[in-house]
């Protein structure tokens, strides 16, 4: 009878499934990389992609937003995998929303982004103006040109013009005559570095009358990154006295890269705590970057360990032994906290820098030193509050720091970018040397690396953003990989006999450590 009455309950689920209708499941395109080129008193082009084929027409539906009932439609003509289109006669100083559409099998798919923008000033009637290319060059000091061309320039007063990147005015130079009877004006700026498709806007009158969507092409010295894959392995390394050290389960080893073995050296105690991934080493000791300690405030007994907050663990590669070295004995009862943690040797001193940041009093940029005769860390001094960087890097004898500074615009503080500074070893003053983008646009991104490459600083923002900074020349170039990193993630980059090394693909089983070459 049990056997009957599961025969049944099989029986009835198959006649279920079999009454069920079969759904497939369609994959229908998108309007996607929407972008606005051009904007005049009565048009406005654009350009956008789909992402699969099989359309049967696509355009923009586009109506005033005050007006959403009163809307049109324009068909747009693929060049190629982009679709452009240009609305005419339109209404001057009027916003417009602009919705792109496909038409797939009988349905219209519309973007989920609607587009607003409104149309400029009318265009005066006494002189034309245009970009006969939209684009601009750009070389290694961040400088660009563009050239600007139009009819009848001679009979306007050029300081009714203004042509502003963002909303930093641009220099024009005087208009020059052409054979073809126009005139053209040259244009620069100064522009954060990457290739990019960005807006120029053109004012007359205080009245802006065209948005002009500009391509920066990069033109100066082409500096090409190489990566060559080594038997390293991928995992924090240690750089000592021209041997590599690795620390982890609980042991020391030394690497040989010709056997890529690895020789069990030491011991790590439980007594240790966690060693960081940074690392310097001067004579014979590995130094790690500072960490904070826990522990119950204040004590008063007469150990290093109590009423000190920041600790620093080393090993001593000949004695093959740890030690511990404790500092920063504030005693706060406050709210606080420690980041920013750096570490590096300058003339031959380790020095680690850290930010204490205090809830209810700000930040506190600070600076400790190591004492080999006293054998302790020392603070030393602080730094502007308004730098942040644990970048700090010692060419040829001279310290500089690369990180990100505070952008104030008539006292307010919209933002930060990215700063190169000169320090004085003595005081830690920055003198700054460096700085990209502006103050209306920023170019705010903190570097996680940086390394003394033949005399110069390789600077990486990320593990497939590099620039290199010429110390002497004052420049910033942008650099080009001829490989990616098959990973996303920056594990750091460190000198072994005279070269360079990047650890681009860390704890990946596929990864690898990569020498660096620069061409």
């Amino acid at each position: 009878m049990g056997n009957f009455n599961k025969y049944l309950c099989l029986l009835g689920l198959v006649f279920l499934m079999s009454a069920c209708k079969t759904e497939k499941n369609e994959v229908f395109p998108r309007i996607i990389n929407e972008a606005i080129t051009s904007v005049r008193d009565k048009e406005i082009s654009m350009t956008y992609q789909i992402s699969s084929l099989g359309y049967t027409k696509s355009g923009v539906r586009y109506y005033k937003k005050d007006n959403p009932s009163q809307g049109k439609s324009v068909e747009a003509v693929r060049e190629g995998d982009m679709f452009r289109l240009t609305l005419n006669e339109l209404d001057s100083e009027s916003t417009y929303i602009l919705v792109p559409y496909i038409e797939y099998n009988g349905n219209t798919i519309e973007s989920e982004r609607k587009t607003e923008i409104t149309t400029t000033a009318p265009f005066p009637e006494d002189f034309t103006l245009f970009w006969p290319t939209p684009v601009a060059t750009y070389d290694e000091t961040g400088r660009f040109t563009t050239v600007v061309e139009g009819k009848n320039l001679h009979n306007i007063n050029l300081r009714d013009l203004k042509f502003l990147y963002w909303k930093d005015t641009l220099h024009m130079d005087y208009p020059q005559a052409t054979k073809n009877g126009t005139y053209q004006i040259n244009l620069s700026g100064y522009y954060p570095y990457r290739d990019g498709n960005h807006m120029m806007r053109v004012l007359y009158k205080e009245k802006e009358i065209i948005g002009q969507a500009i391509d920066f092409v990069y033109t100066g010295k082409a500096l090409s990154l190489k990566l060559k894959k080594t038997s390293l392995r991928t995992t924090y390394a240690s750089i000592c006295n021209n041997q590599i050290y690795y620390f982890g389960e609980n042991s020391v080893s030394l690497f040989d890269p010709e056997t890529s073995r690895l020789q069990n050296i030491a011991h790590i105690p439980d007594s240790i705590r966690f060693l960081p991934a940074k690392s310097v080493s001067l004579k014979n000791k590995i130094f790690f970057v500072s960490q904070p300690v826990s522990h119950i405030l204040p004590s008063l007994e007469p150990n290093a360990f109590h009423g000190n907050e920041l600790l620093c663990q080393a090993f001593d590669v000949e004695k093959r032994e740890f030690s511990k070295y404790y500092f920063s004995r504030p005693q706060l009862k406050e709210s606080h906290g420690y980041n920013n943690h750096g570490i590096f040797v300058h003339n031959n001193t380790v020095y680690q820098t850290y930010t204490l940041t205090l809830n209810s009093r700000g930040i506190k940029n600070i600076v400790a030193k190591y004492s080999p005769e006293k054998d302790k860390f020392e603070e030393i001094a602080t730094f502007d509050i308004n730098f942040t960087s644990d970048c700090f890097v010692s060419v040829k004898g001279r310290l500089y720091a690369l990180g990100v500074s505070n952008v104030f615009d008539q006292g307010f503080n919209i933002g930060y970018t990215l700063t190169i500074y000169a320090v004085d070893a003595n005081t830690f003053k920055l003198t700054e040397l460096y700085r990209v983008g502006t103050t209306h646009q920023t170019y705010p991104y903190a570097p996680v690396g940086a390394i003394n490459f033949n005399g110069d600083i390789l600077l990486a923002l990320d593990v497939n953003n590099f620039m290199m900074y010429n110390i002497v020349k004052n420049t910033l170039s942008p650099i080009y990989l001829s490989i990616n990193g098959n990973h996303m993630y920056f594990g750091g980059m460190f000198t072994y006999k005279d070269k360079y090394y990047l650890n681009a693909d860390i704890n990946f089983l596929e990864g690898s450590i990569y020498e660096m070459s620069i061409q």
